[in-house]
């Protein structure tokens, strides 16, 4: 992006420090998560490419192969960069109940395979920062943000209706999305292509015709959605255990 030295994301914390990009060991589990806090800025792209090396070169299994955002703002050219990476690695997404995902971090969370979406999502347009910008920069750079933001999302099969809000929340306010617009507009739930391939392939792992494994994962759905919600295991996971127990029973 041309004006990727001039701009940024409204910072949601009034401390421009760059985000935390940490590997950690999941409590009671032989797994280990990633887990992306506070402002995303250029130095955490080499960070993150960083840890995700170092999760393969020592073979470590992530949990539910997610990584945890609770992030507000940050730059989002750097965050559509670490976006690919994640979609790149197959990787799932996940914001807990009382975290937020601010500003550039939507990038970040819908770029996973699975986005466990849980907290809240708050949007708001670009913010220039340099004092004196000629006005057709100004211009050029929100037309160019936008273009790079829209084609991001579809990218990421996102709704254009989320660049939409995007562009015209303005960069002193914030928006904080309802439940349903965080289910629909493609930022909660599985990419399709994904789920659709992870269905067979829990219709073949429990013996069960796509139609009645459909119809088994709904009948699980609210249970193991508590599970997922408390960073336990994956939905779709969970429902294949119970089918499995089910089976042995």
């Amino acid at each position: 992006m041309y004006f990727k030295l001039i701009a940024a994301s409204l910072i949601f914390s009034s401390n421009l420090t760059h985000a935390g990009v940490t590997l950690q060991k999941v409590s009671g589990a032989n797994s280990h998560t990633i887990k992306i806090t506070g402002t995303v800025l250029k130095e955490d792209l080499n960070k993150f490419q960083q840890v995700l090396d170092e999760v393969e070169r020592k073979n470590l299994k992530l949990h539910m192969n997610a990584i945890q955002l609770d992030i507000g703002g940050g730059d989002p050219e750097i965050a559509r960069t670490m976006g690919r990476l994640i979609r790149a690695k197959k990787l799932n997404t996940f914001v807990a109940p009382n975290d937020s995902c601010v500003s550039a971090c939507v990038y970040l969370a819908i770029a996973g395979m699975d986005r466990m979406i849980y907290g809240s999502i708050l949007l708001h347009r670009l913010m220039l920062i340099s004092d004196n910008l000629p006005e057709d920069s100004i211009r050029q750079a929100i037309k160019e943000h936008r273009q790079e933001a829209t084609a991001y999302i579809a990218e990421m099969d996102g709704s254009v209706l989320l660049a939409e809000a995007i562009h015209f929340t303005p960069n002193w306010g914030l928006r904080r999305l309802t439940k349903d617009e965080v289910q629909h507009w493609g930022i909660f739930g599985a990419d399709p292509v994904h789920e659709a391939i992870m269905f067979q392939r829990g219709a073949q792992a429990t013996g069960l015709s796509k139609a009645k494994f459909n119809a088994a994962y709904v009948d699980a759905l609210k249970d193991c959605r508590k599970v997922e919600y408390e960073f336990k295991s994956l939905t779709l996971d969970c429902a294949i255990d119970r089918l499995k127990r089910r089976s042995q029973k």
